[in-house]
């Protein structure tokens, strides 16, 4: 049976390629807006999609011939990417430059909070790095 794996176009300009895997299997890599039919035997796969150290979670789907499977990139991570490690010089320089003691402290606290959000993301996180959305055809 045949099922369609695509990667539809982001909001953010991607140039990252997602390695697509069936059943452990590499069966494809997709770039921004492809899509690929590939041929598999059973109808009860394990899916899944990574690039770099980040993945989706492992999927068990039952898929029928003609089923559309999507993998999109979870927006929020991909925006605290950006967002993150930017908070960590700001708050650096505000904690290290100040007079007051209070103010040091707080700004300190905030700095320890955005590491430990970047090792969340980073960590414990980068399975929820890619959606897959199952499209079922009747």
């Amino acid at each position: 049976m045949q099922i369609t794996i695509k990667r539809p176009k982001s909001k953010l300009y991607d140039e990252s390629k997602f390695r697509i895997y069936v059943n452990r299997n590499k069966v494809a890599t997709l770039q921004e807006n492809q899509s690929q039919e590939i041929e598999i035997e059973e109808s009860l796969i394990t899916i899944e999609a990574r690039f770099n150290w980040v993945a989706s979670k492992k999927l068990n789907l039952n898929v029928n011939d003609g089923d559309i499977i999507e993998f999109l990139p979870n927006m929020i991570f991909s925006k605290m990417g950006i967002i993150l490690p930017s908070l960590i010089v700001i708050l650096y320089m505000l904690a290290a430059n100040l007079e007051t003691l209070w103010l040091k402290w707080s700004f300190g606290a905030l700095l320890a909070v955005d590491l430990l959000l970047i090792l969340y993301v980073l960590v414990i996180a980068r399975r929820k790095w890619i959606y897959v959305n199952h499209i079922k055809q009747k």
